[in-house]
């Protein structure tokens, strides 16, 4: 079999446009930790761009290109999905073992079920503001993975499959904690894709306290102040 060159313009896209996406991004220290261990087996083979650490990520969800989301849906869309991600705790994935793809190295996630629960909580926030054939996707199942480097000219895949066996990568798992989703902007310029974080909604977010009104919150006469409270308790 032979892996594909994955720069090709996807439909939709053209020179200068941007997409919205929910992503899942690995904590730093296991970014860091992926790019350590699969740098000098990717690095070797010509045929194939790593992804830096910055650039890991995981794709859970498409809004939309930016220039067709208005200011006021991506504000409705960003706190529903913080509403209903805020009732899901932390959670573990794992990394691998890597694979193969059409046109990239992957590591898929060997245990998506919390991630798939999280992805259809970000599905249910879109449709409450658009109709479901305006989301991307909608009802298409999810592999979850995670791209290691992606293939720039098409090449045989058995000579990457061998370099990955004779490493000791074939049967490579790395665990990682999700406590938060990143809403990224997906821009693609010189041949590559990049991110930049738009917002993010947290899992198990504490909710900000409720301040109980006291004797010195009359509505009459108004909050005291910080002097006169102290007066008070002291009883002058």
């Amino acid at each position: 079999m032979t892996v594909a060159s994955r720069w090709w313009w996807r439909p939709g896209w053209t020179e200068g446009r941007s997409f919205y996406d929910w992503q899942v991004t690995p904590t730093q220290p296991v970014a860091d930790k992926l790019v350590e261990i699969f740098a000098p087996t990717l690095s070797r083979l010509p045929w194939l761009e790593p992804v830096d650490a910055a650039r890991l990520r995981i794709g859970l969800q498409g809004v939309g290109f930016v220039d067709g989301v208005k200011g006021m849906h991506l504000a409705a869309l960003v706190q529903g999905a913080r509403v209903r991600l805020a009732a899901h705790a932390p959670f573990q994935i794992t990394f691998g073992p890597p694979v193969i793809a059409a046109d990239s190295v992957r590591l898929p996630i060997s245990m998506p079920a919390r991630l798939l629960d999280v992805r259809a909580e970000l599905t249910d926030a879109l449709t409450e503001v658009w109709i479901r054939e305006r989301i991307p996707e909608f009802g298409e199942p999810l592999w979850p993975y995670l791209t290691l480097a992606h293939v720039v000219t098409p090449s045989p895949s058995l000579q990457l499959r061998a370099a990955l066996v004779a490493d000791g990568l074939a049967d490579f798992t790395l665990d990682d904690t999700v406590s938060a989703i990143t809403l990224a902007e997906l821009q693609r310029a010189k041949g590559r894709y990049d991110f930049a974080e738009v917002s993010s909604a947290d899992l198990l977010r504490v909710p900000d306290p409720v301040l109980e009104p006291t004797v010195f919150d009359d509505p009459l006469f108004g909050a005291l102040g910080r002097a006169e409270r102290e007066l008070v308790l002291r009883g002058q």
